[in-house]
């Protein structure tokens, strides 16, 4: 019966993650791809080839090049299957800790660990380490910025481990569910503060030739796809569990 279980569990999870998994790469093609694609432009223009992040074509073994459609499709099906995986830890996740988490209902808890999920592996390294269009970002700092990228993922993990711990000491102090989410805002914003304060910077210098209202749109959307992802996986979760938990 266990086995069945987690099984149907996993399922669930899996059926979630690739509800984000489509949501994301919809806002991938509408709010992402038209920036890369002016990005690409730019780097072009200036007769940049090298720099980090071209994405304009990528050679294979035979030099041939890839075309963006290419790219594109393969980014589509790489944010499906990231989805999908994401979805099942989730599902592995909230059986563990639903009884810890906000939410009166099932739905509610799902979209409370969807939410931990979004600020800890998506705001806080996008606000510490930002998302760059082609063209923008030193090839010699990528290795920096990718340890200080997962750095902030791991603290924000940590973070979030204890805003939950926090949130299950609040509801055995109180029943009132307003109370018990500014506790953990607080908390999560006080402790996100200081990760993004005390971690090393992992910013870059935007080239000239690239206008920042550019940077910013590829950020943004960057950022949409993160909460697409992850607001698709627990509201599909939500839904597939959907009972009224006991009062």
């Amino acid at each position: 019966m266990g086995g069945e279980n987690w099984r149907r569990r996993i399922s669930r999870g899996a059926i979630a993650g690739l509800a984000g998994g489509a949501a994301s790469a919809v806002i991938l093609w509408v709010a992402v791809e038209p920036s890369i694609t002016q990005a690409i432009d730019i780097e072009n223009a200036a007769g940049d080839g090298h720099s980090e992040g071209n994405a304009a074509a990528v050679g294979d073994e035979n030099g041939e090049l890839i075309s963006r459609t290419t790219q594109l499709v393969g980014g589509t099906v790489t944010a499906i299957v990231v989805g999908v995986l994401l979805g099942i830890v989730f599902a592995i996740v909230f059986a563990r800790a639903k009884h810890r988490l906000p939410g009166r209902t099932d739905l509610g808890q799902a979209l409370s660990l969807a939410a931990f999920a979004f600020f800890a592996i998506g705001l806080l390294p996008a606000l510490k380490v930002p998302a760059n269009p082609p063209g923008v970002g030193d090839p010699g700092t990528v290795n920096d910025r990718t340890l200080i990228y997962l750095g902030t993922i791991l603290l924000g993990v940590l973070l979030v481990l204890v805003c939950i711990a926090a949130a299950q000491t609040a509801g055995q102090r109180t029943e009132r569910m307003e109370l018990r989410w500014i506790a953990v805002a607080a908390m999560a914003v006080i402790g996100g503060a200081a990760i993004l304060i005390g971690a090393p910077n992992g910013t870059v210098e935007i080239p000239s030739t690239v206008p920042a209202s550019l940077v910013w749109k590829f950020r943004v959307g960057s950022l949409a796809q993160h909460a697409g992802m992850w607001l698709g996986i627990g509201l599909a979760y939500g839904a597939l569990v959907l009972r009224r938990t006991p009062s």
